[in-house]
């Protein structure tokens, strides 16, 4: 551990030197991905030194790479209760909220670890990355340029103002950033994949792609690039090798449920109406996700069955998914699309509180 550290805690009377070396042993291993001998070696410091902040900080550590989320949230908040601005405890539990989906939660957090360190670029790149992640886009902006005045380089603020950039269609303000970041980062699966969305958002399929191969060629189980891939092809029409990717990307640990769903769409582009029927029914076997519930429109509407057997499957369909959101804009216009090829679907559904144009 660092002398600063140390004088702290031979101040205190605290300062265990057995400890500070297991934690440094222990802070090693971690980052080498021996989770499970760095874990035993921080609860051996912890029976020593219950209140030690750097064990409990390094103990949330290991659970959260261990995604054991709830476990790491309680080694965190033991440590603020003995150390209420812990820097590291505050960032690693706003981590673990988010690695627990609870976004709200993790802005919480880090956005009181930024009022106590304003200079903390690594946390203003967190929140900021959080708030575009639900949408609040101006202040995510100024956060990522906050945290690139403090440090220009942070491959984070970066990719993340970038991509922002990518969302709003700002491509002139999103080149530079994204070019400067793969200059730095030659070999960074995240620069590269920023770079990468940048030419998928503007439909230079092929540019992407290239760049997505360089990921994958870095790491074969890149989830975002396999998925990228699938998608630009899909943009290409070669729906053959989007099968194949979105097929890889599952095994890698993409959602199953998007995955087989968009695998689903291919089969049905390729006319492989079996193969999309077996897709979509394997996602709704399982929930009601409405893309799969369009998709088997899309397939009810390609079969050969008399007239009134297909309005009533379809009134079915669309009644699940009504039931899941009323007011859906998208669902409001296949239903509008299926009504408008087949008006006797009125007869069979109509929507909650319709007033649906004609």
């Amino acid at each position: 551990m660092g002398s600063k550290r140390k004088r702290k805690y031979q101040k205190q009377g605290k300062f265990n030197i057995q400890v500070a070396r297991q934690c440094k042993i222990a802070r090693s291993l971690m980052f080498g991905n021996k989770l499970e001998e760095a874990e035993l070696l921080l609860i051996s410091a912890l029976s020593i030194e219950p209140k030690d902040t750097f064990v409990l900080v390094g103990l949330g550590d290991v659970k959260r790479r261990k995604k054991q989320f709830a476990a790491a949230i309680d080694h965190y908040q033991l440590c603020l209760a003995y150390d209420q601005t812990n820097r590291y405890a505050l960032a690693g539990l706003g981590d673990a909220y988010r690695g627990n989906r609870n976004f709200d939660l993790a802005i919480k957090v880090w956005t009181k670890t930024v009022s106590i360190y304003p200079t903390c670029f690594q946390v203003i790149t967190r929140l900021a990355d959080a708030l575009l992640k639900i949408g609040l886009l101006n202040k995510a902006r100024d956060l990522y340029l906050k945290a690139l005045k403090i440090n220009p380089e942070d491959q984070f603020a970066l990719s993340g103002l970038g991509n922002l950039y990518v969302r709003r269609r700002l491509y002139r303000e999103a080149r530079p950033l994204l070019k400067k970041l793969v200059e730095k980062q030659k070999n960074n699966p995240r620069a590269l994949g920023a770079l990468a969305n940048y030419y998928r958002k503007q439909d230079m399929y092929e540019k992407a792609i290239s760049i997505f191969e360089r990921i994958l060629s870095i790491d074969s189980y890149n989830v975002y690039a396999l998925d990228g891939t699938a998608d630009c092809a899909r943009g290409l029409k070669k729906y053959a090798l989007s099968i194949t990717m979105w097929e890889r990307a599952i095994e890698a640990g993409m959602n199953p449920v998007v995955a087989k769903t968009r695998i689903g769409d291919c089969y049905l582009q390729l006319g492989k109406m079996d193969q999309a029927r077996e897709c979509y029914g394997a996602v709704l076997s399982k929930t009601d996700y409405k893309y799969a519930l369009f998709g088997q429109i899309k397939l009810l509407e390609s079969e050969t069955v008399n007239e009134e057997s297909k309005l009533k499957s379809a009134a079915e369909i669309f009644n699940r998914l009504f039931d899941q959101e009323s007011k859906d804009t998208r669902i409001l216009y296949e239903y509008n699309t299926f009504k408008d090829r087949y008006p006797d679907i009125v007869s069979f559904y109509q929507p909650p509180g319709s007033s649906i144009s004609t």
